[in-house]
């Protein structure tokens, strides 16, 4: 059986979109620590501090412009009527993201998994 097979055209932009954002990110973080390194490498040349400030420059530009991407995409998506618009919402997005890193990397760690069982708890705490 192939994994073509049982994934849906939504689905997959789903999966795209949010692999796009992650990778968008990292690729900002990755640009930013390479600023630091350059920083530090310059050694107060004033020609190498220029390079260093145009990558923190472009990161942060790249992180501004993937917020508005994520923000406004959505908006003009259901202005022209674009049937997968829906797909590209933020909270999809981060939906989405989670949901492929707890099936890359198991159940969530995250505020879902913490025991919800408060009753165990005296209201000022004093049996801990």
């Amino acid at each position: 059986m192939n994994v073509f097979d049982t994934i849906e055209f939504q689905d997959l932009i789903r999966y795209a979109i949010a692999i796009a954002v992650v990778f968008s990110i990292l690729l900002a973080i990755w640009y930013i620590i390479w600023w630091w390194f350059l920083i530090i490498l310059s050694a107060g040349s004033e020609e190498k501090v220029k390079s260093a400030v145009n990558h923190i420059r472009h990161a942060f530009l790249g992180i501004v412009m993937l917020f508005i991407i994520l923000f406004v995409t959505p908006l003009i998506t259901r202005l022209i009527w674009f049937e997968y618009g829906e797909y590209a919402s933020p909270p999809v997005i981060f939906e989405t993201i989670t949901e492929v890193s707890n099936s890359i990397f198991g159940t969530s760690s995250g505020i879902d998994s913490l025991p919800t069982d408060s009753g165990n708890l005296d209201a000022d705490f004093s049996n801990l």
